[in-house]
């Protein structure tokens, strides 16, 4: 592909790959990074693309960049106060429950306790854990579904066994 051709193609491209980067990262400034980046990765390739798969590589490397960015990005959320029992340990009596939430968190599939500890220690959004991991919304509802089944399982076996 020639230089020009190649312009013409990005330029013709450039709102839709905005808006896809946008879509999944969800703010204009880091989505043109994302696009920016992705444009970058398609020019060094230029001599090898045709027109004709431009449009489906363009928008490939543009999800991938933006989703590169959002595994990049540190969640900077203040954690709420309720989120605190699994953040840090409690000064009160209320010790050992923290220890016994924090054994049954850590013994989950590796999924679930990223999710549940994304949710709850660091204070995300399910929208944000969406984003973050790449989950669908039902995907998302579904893994922490399952992990608070798992919980609720290992909590009445605690109690069971204790007595």
């Amino acid at each position: 592909m020639t230089t020009e051709e190649f312009k013409r193609n990005i330029l013709r491209l450039q709102p839709r790959l905005q808006r896809t980067a946008e879509h999944i990262v969800g703010d204009p400034d880091n989505a043109a990074d994302a696009v920016q980046e992705a444009v970058i990765t398609l020019w060094k390739q230029r001599s090898t693309l045709s027109s004709h798969d431009m449009e489906k590589l363009s928008l490939t490397v543009v999800k991938c960049r933006s989703i590169d960015l959002l595994r990049k990005q540190k969640p900077t959320m203040p954690i709420d106060e309720e989120c605190l029992m699994l953040a840090e340990p409690p000064q009160d009596d209320n010790e050992e429950r923290y220890r016994l939430a924090r054994k049954l968190v850590n013994q989950l599939p590796e999924r679930q306790r990223n999710t549940i500890l994304m949710k709850y220690e660091d204070g995300l959004s399910n929208e944000e854990i969406e984003k973050a991991t790449g989950m669908s919304s039902t995907h998302l509802y579904a893994t922490l579904s399952r992990a608070y089944k798992s919980l609720r399982e290992a909590i009445k076996q605690y109690k069971e066994e204790q007595g």
